[in-house]
């Protein structure tokens, strides 16, 4: 969805299911009187319970800024700008200031909390790349296992750095588009970021789950993974399947397995459809959507990343 000019980024159309391309839901991004920006291509999704936007905000040459504010917490995260610097600044006065002197990193982070307005602003930047999450406060203790420290989200914390909240909102940017339709890979990421947020947040030690997995906990979640080969898994239904939180869940797994829920399930998706397609009756395209990828191309892709060949030359090898 694109927005042209200095029209209110309010109520811009997107998709909020956590699925590309389902139209009809209007989100506020909470941003608000902006000056001198261009085009901006937002995408909306919805992972572990949070509001998370995806936004590409292309900067017309001179000084821009826009308000942010929401009856929310917002954790921004700059991750990519381009042809310049932009920054976080709470006071509207500021505007007419320069921009102050950093080091040159590509990105920041801000923590805004809900009712605080601050004010984004570059100058002779072309665009910005942002990871925009919506902390909802009960979404985060469900992720965390009630152990998130909430009075953190109290206090602005602006233009910080930490390399794996960064790192985590590249993950989510720079995923391709059918990879934001594996809900159980973007569930992850965002609680990560929850959990790396929480330990930034505080000097108390968390409720760290080191141990894996019972076995009969193991064999639930992935009798699970399997029984719904072809469909949609969501990070939240596997933790709830063995009374964990999210994160809790995610490092038990990890644990127990030695990769991610995410990659074990794509792992299961990849050797269902070599067994389909040892039926050389069997159509390409049906055996990608039998094993859950929406689109033939991204079933090859996952294919040859797993295999070092293509679903059509394993085939050949296997059954000729």
């Amino acid at each position: 969805m694109r927005r042209d000019g200095d029209a209110s980024w309010k109520a811009i159309l997107s998709t909020v299911s956590g699925r590309p391309g389902i139209k009809g839901s209007y989100v506020d991004l909470g941003s608000s009187q902006p000056h001198n920006l261009g085009s901006s291509a937002i995408q909306s999704y919805r992972w572990s319970g949070l509001d998370v936007h995806l936004v590409r905000q292309q900067v017309l040459a001179g000084p821009a800024w826009h308000r942010l504010s929401s009856d929310r917490p917002i954790l921004s995260v700059v991750v990519n700008e381009i042809g310049g610097d932009c920054e976080a600044r709470l006071a509207i006065e500021d505007i007419a200031a320069k921009l102050r002197p950093r080091h040159r990193r590509n990105g920041h982070i801000s923590l805004i909390p809900g009712g605080t307005a601050v004010w984004g602003y570059s100058d002779q930047i072309a665009r910005v790349d942002e990871v925009r999450l919506i902390l909802d406060v009960d979404s985060l203790l469900r992720v965390m296992g009630g152990a998130f420290p909430i009075t953190s989200l109290s206090e602005p914390r602006l233009m910080f750095l930490d390399d794996k909240l960064q790192a985590l909102a590249r993950l989510l940017s720079m995923s391709e588009p059918h990879m934001r339709g594996f809900a159980l890979f973007n569930d992850s990421v965002v609680a990560a970021i929850i959990a790396r947020l929480a330990e930034l947040s505080t000097t108390e030690p968390l409720n760290d789950r080191r141990l894996g997995l019972t076995t009969r906990q193991l064999a639930q979640v992935t009798e699970f993974m399997l029984d719904n080969i072809g469909q949609p898994v969501r990070l939240a239904e596997l933790a709830s399947l063995v009374g964990l939180s999210a994160s809790q869940f995610g490092r038990a797994f990890k644990v127990s397995t030695g990769t991610t829920p995410h990659k074990w399930h794509l792992n299961a998706r990849i050797s269902h459809a070599k067994r389909l397609l040892l039926d050389d009756r069997r159509n390409i395209v049906a055996i990608a959507l039998d094993a859950g990828f929406s689109e033939q191309s991204h079933f090859t892709r996952a294919f040859r990343a797993a295999t070092g060949a293509s679903p059509s030359a394993w085939r050949r090898t296997c059954v000729n």
